[in-house]
């Protein structure tokens, strides 16, 4: 795997990309890259898939049980009302934890790491 790279999806706040990338983590929005109300299965997993992006949602119900042959990996928040500073400083938490990409095990629960 490369380096930490995160697909936000619809359902999370974009500001979240902002302070990602205060931080020096790559991290775009649904919202600007395939679009507001784009299908899961059929947009927003291939477009992650292909650019190996971590899908970050609080679409546990969607995304909470897909296998890992389908995602380069996905981030569930289960708190969909965490502010965005919040989300953002668990995922630095996370990468802080796992320097190394590669040491990801593909599936994790952010709330864990508030």
């Amino acid at each position: 795997m490369s380096e930490w790279r995160f697909l936000l999806d619809e359902n999370v706040d974009p500001k979240v990309a902002t302070y990602l990338d205060k931080e020096a983590l790559f991290a775009v929005h649904v919202r600007d890259t395939v679009g507001q109300g784009a299908d899961d299965e059929d947009d927003v997993l291939p477009y992650a898939r292909e650019r190996d992006l971590i899908v970050v949602t609080s679409d546990v119900t969607d995304f909470g049980s897909l296998p890992s042959e389908d995602h380069a990996g996905i981030i569930l928040l289960h708190d969909d009302t965490m502010p965005a500073y919040r989300v953002a400083s668990a995922l630095i938490a996370m990468v802080d934890t796992y320097p190394n990409r590669a040491d990801f095990p593909g599936r994790e629960e952010l709330d864990a790491w508030v």
